[in-house]
């Protein structure tokens, strides 16, 4: 059984705040470790009371990479094409599924505080991201790059669905849950600060 299958543990989806140290190391095997503070490790929040920090763990070789945050596990890997055993999501998947998990958790959340409340029951994602894969494979690797290696756009359709028996809702107030949600969503915001273009159509179910 190969190193990167015997790692037993996974990478959740998580942003690190920009002033968290990041240690690594090489071992014996090729492989890399990291390491992230958090706000849930000991030790003082040197940041601020209203900074919130998160804890990754991590060990990788070749293409896959296994980390821990909270005693949760998630792993990542490359395609057989790329050079992986393609045995778990590849790391800008788990990206994308990172914004739909922090947007349904942000809906949640601005629904519950709209006024009116909103009676959301959850949502359904249909996204599709793109990247120029130039960007992390052209050679020489000291020539510039001919396109950025960051994601540029994420495109798609969220479904909204009310609780059953719930009064009627309008377009006005679904693009309200989508514009507040889009402004409060972590990963959202980490996204189109890099450059992302967010173009997704919110609507309701039914329509």
């Amino acid at each position: 059984m190969s190193w990167a299958a015997r790692l037993a543990r996974g990478l959740t989806p998580a942003r690190v705040h920009r002033s968290s140290a990041l240690a690594k190391h090489r071992d014996a095997r090729g492989s890399s470790r990291f390491r992230c503070a958090s706000s849930d490790a000991a030790g003082p929040n040197v940041d601020g009371a209203h900074v919130k920090r998160y804890e990754i763990t991590a060990s990788g070789a070749g293409g896959a990479t296994a980390a821990t945050v909270r005693g949760h596990a998630i792993r990542t890997d490359l395609p057989r094409k790329m050079g992986g055993a393609d045995e778990h999501p590849q790391p800008v998947e788990l990206l994308v599924a990172a914004l739909i998990g922090c947007e349904q958790a942000t809906a949640a959340f601005v629904a519950r505080h709209m006024t009116p409340r909103m009676a959301l029951a959850g949502l359904t994602f249909e996204y599709v991201a793109r990247r120029d894969e130039r960007g992390a494979t052209s050679l020489p690797l000291h020539a510039p790059t001919p396109a950025p290696a960051r994601l540029t756009g994420v495109t798609g359709v969220a479904t909204v669905h009310l609780v059953q028996g719930a009064g009627p809702e309008t377009a006005e107030r679904v693009d309200e849950l989508r514009r507040l949600t889009e402004e409060r969503c972590p990963v959202a915001s980490t996204l189109r600060s890099g450059g992302c273009e967010l173009d997704v159509r919110w609507r309701l179910a039914g329509e």
